[in-house]
């Protein structure tokens, strides 16, 4: 943690920190676009916190509408790098349950494969050593990218 993130600021006391509302209008985005670059220290210069644990931004590291749109970029880019990632995973869990069904079906008296019993057991899966598990990441993943993607659009609708 910064030492901006450390101090604790009295707005009312110190005029040179902004609320984010008042950050967002000067850069031309909505304070949750601002809170989400805050929350995964995207954007940490600046940033100080109320005893409540509200966020402030000092007036001289208020982004540029154009920073902020190139954060996001950069974390589109970053999380289809990591949806392409679970992707590749979910494959591999694939293939090694497609395994243990054709062993099942060569050989029908051999016991099920660990791969293939474990795809249905949700709760083991979360480890993503599963197939259960591994749709669990993708999920995560596809969940967060249009998250980011949402803060794109809407920062490029205000243009």
């Amino acid at each position: 943690m910064d030492e901006a993130n450390k101090r604790v600021v009295d707005p009312k006391a110190d005029p040179e920190y902004l609320t984010l509302s008042a950050a967002g209008k000067e850069c031309g985005v909505s304070v949750r676009v601002l809170r989400e670059l805050i929350q995964d220290r995207h954007l940490v210069a600046g940033v100080a916190r109320t005893r409540a644990g509200h966020a402030y931004l000092h007036r001289d590291h208020v982004p540029s509408w154009s920073e902020v749109e190139a954060l996001l970029v950069q974390m589109y880019q970053r999380q289809l790098a990591r949806l392409e990632k679970a992707m590749r995973v979910l494959e591999s869990e694939v293939e090694a349950v497609r395994f243990d069904l054709n062993e099942a079906k060569a050989d029908p008296n051999e016991p099920l494969g660990d791969d293939l019993l474990a795809a249905a057991d949700y709760a083991y899966g979360q480890s993503g050593k599963t197939l259960s598990g591994a749709v669990s990441k993708l999920n995560s993943e596809v969940m967060a990218l249009a998250v980011v993607r949402a803060h794109l659009d809407e920062v490029r609708r205000t243009v």
